[in-house]
């Protein structure tokens, strides 16, 4: 099931950026963050729900800590997969303070679990998603190019998201077509 999603998140990747990015749509991480939630909409099965800026909250020894991770795909029982996106079209990608959050989800998956309440309206699905054991994390950026290529994974390091991690890259230069992979 992971490597399906990764397909279909790519795929969602590369389309926002050739899309958007290329059309000069996207101006801030806010417009990266709506591109690319349009592109896995049409991607994606109809059973799966992508909501932006759901916070999971955690007791820690230091009182609550919250986390709110950009882009959180479901399926009907749970999170299959938490993304994190940067946009930094002109310098270095940022990511250690995402890296870091994305590894404390994974260590505290199973205390974690997002809410889908409504206000009003019909009672359609699951309003309570527990983190998936077989979750897939996503970091994203559009940066500019890395002034020495060591196509690494920010991820090194971190145990809780061995094998179950990926970056997305858009990767910008003057008067070119930003390099869109994923390591």
């Amino acid at each position: 099931m992971r490597r399906h999603l990764q397909k279909l998140i790519f795929e969602s990747w590369n389309k926002c950026i050739e899309k958007d990015y290329i059309n000069q749509r996207i101006n801030s991480e806010r417009s990266l963050q709506a591109s690319f939630w349009s592109c896995l909409k049409e991607n994606l099965p109809e059973n799966k729900r992508i909501f932006i800026e759901s916070p999971l909250k955690i007791k820690t020894r230091n009182g609550i800590k919250k986390i709110i991770p950009d882009i959180i795909i479901c399926n009907t029982k749970e999170v299959i997969s938490v993304i994190e996106l940067k946009y930094r079209p002109r310098a270095q990608p940022k990511y250690k303070k995402d890296i870091k959050s994305l590894a404390f989800i994974s260590k505290k998956r199973h205390k974690l679990s997002i809410s889908n309440k409504r206000f009003r309206g019909d009672k359609k699905e699951r309003t309570e998603y527990p983190l998936s054991n077989n979750i897939l994390f996503v970091w994203a950026c559009v940066h500019a190019k890395e002034k020495s290529k060591t196509n690494k994974l920010f991820s090194t390091g971190y145990k809780s998201l061995a094998d179950c991690y990926i970056q997305l890259h858009a990767e910008t230069e003057y008067n070119n077509k930003p390099n869109v992979y994923m390591l």
